[in-house]
C-alpha cells in the first residue's frame, strides 16, 4: 500500500465580478483567487484491488463521509478515467468551514486528484488533470495549480497565474452557511459593461475590492455588513465577503494589527475568527 499526507488549502476571493450567465446554470465571472494558511488535512492511501473500492472517513462529521463528498467523487472519477482497479482510503480532517466561501470541498477534491495521480505514477498530465477538475466543480482547477494566486475567468476555470503581494487576513465566520447555488440564482445582473482588465497589484493597492454577490447576500443576512463595518473600524484596509460566503475577511497591513482585530472581535463581539496569511 502507498500513502500520502496532504494539506488542502482554503482560498479567499480578492474580488468577484459577475459578467453574465450560461445556459447550463453557471455564471460568467472575473475573480482573483488567493490561497491562505488554513488547511484541511488528508491521509490518502491506495492499494491493489479487484475493483475500485473507495472509503472516505471524516471524524468531524459523518455527513461528510461517503459518496456525497467531493473528495470521494474525485477519487471515483480518477479511477474511472485512469482505468485502474485500486482500493482507495481517504481520511479527511476538516479545518475549513463548510459553506463559508473558502473552497474547502474543491480543495479537498483537487488534493485527492493530485495525490492519486502521484500514487498511480502520473498517468495524467497537467492539462488532463485540469479537465478532470473542471468536471467536478468550477473552483477545483484553481486548487490544482501550484501557484498561490490566479485570476479566474469564464466560470472560474480559465486561469491566469498572477503575483499578489503578501497579506494578513482575519477571517470571520458567522453562525450560518450560505448555499452557493442560492446566492447565484438570486443575483440579478445589472447589465453594466464593467471592464475585465485589471492589474492585480493595482487592484489591491487601491483597495478597489468588490464582490457582486454581497448585494443579494447582505439583503438576507445583514450580519455580513455588520461584520465588515467592525473589521474596518478595527483597522482593516478592506473587508469583503469571500466568494458566496458566509465568511467575511478583513485585510490588514501587519500580523500584529490583524491579531488585535481578531482578539477584539472574539472578546467583544463573540465572533469566531481565524488569523491567516496569504500563501
Amino acid at each position: 500500500m502507498s500513502s500520502l499526507s496532504l494539506l488542502a488549502p482554503a482560498k479567499i476571493n480578492l474580488f468577484l465580478i459577475i459578467k453574465g450567465h450560461c445556459s447550463n446554470g453557471y455564471h460568467l465571472i472575473f475573480t482573483m483567487f488567493q490561497k491562505i494558511s488554513l488547511w484541511d488535512e488528508i491521509e490518502l492511501s491506495a492499494s491493489q484491488g479487484e475493483k475500485g473500492d473507495i472509503c472516505l472517513e471524516c471524524k468531524e462529521s459523518t455527513l461528510l463521509s461517503g459518496s456525497g463528498n467531493l473528495a470521494y467523487q474525485a477519487a471515483k472519477l480518477f479511477l474511472e478515467k485512469a482505468g485502474l482497479n485500486l482500493r482507495i482510503k481517504i481520511i479527511l480532517k476538516k479545518r475549513i468551514p463548510i459553506g463559508g466561501g473558502l473552497g474547502g470541498g474543491s480543495s479537498d477534491a483537487a488534493s485527492v486528484l493530485k495525490g492519486l495521480n502521484e500514487l498511480a505514477g502520473f498517468p495524467f498530465n497537467e492539462a488532463s488533470l485540469h479537465s478532470l477538475g473542471c468536471s467536478l466543480g468550477a473552483d477545483v482547477p484553481f486548487f490544482l495549480l501550484e501557484a498561490p494566486a490566479a485570476l479566474g475567468r469564464g466560470i472560474g476555470t480559465e486561469l491566469e497565474v498572477v503575483h499578489v503581494p503578501h497579506g494578513w487576513y482575519v477571517l470571520v465566520y458567522p453562525d450560518f452557511s450560505i448555499s452557493t447555488r442560492w446566492a447565484y440564482e438570486n443575483y440579478v445582473l445589472t447589465g453594466q459593461d464593467q471592464g475585465t482588465i485589471f492589474d492585480a497589484e493595482e487592484v489591491i493597492k487601491a483597495a478597489m475590492w468588490q464582490n457582486d454577490l454581497e448585494q443579494v447576500i447582505s439583503a438576507r443576512y445583514p450580519e455580513i455588513d455588520r461584520i465588515k463595518e467592525e473589521l474596518m473600524a478595527l483597522g482593516a484596509r478592506a473587508a469583503l465577503l469571500s466568494g458566496s460566503g458566509s465568511t467575511v475577511f478583513g485585510s490588514f497591513l501587519s500580523q500584529e494589527a490583524a491579531r488585535r482585530a481578531a482578539s477584539s472581535l472574539e472578546i467583544n463581539n463573540g465572533l469566531q475568527t481565524s488569523l491567516v496569511e496569504s500563501l
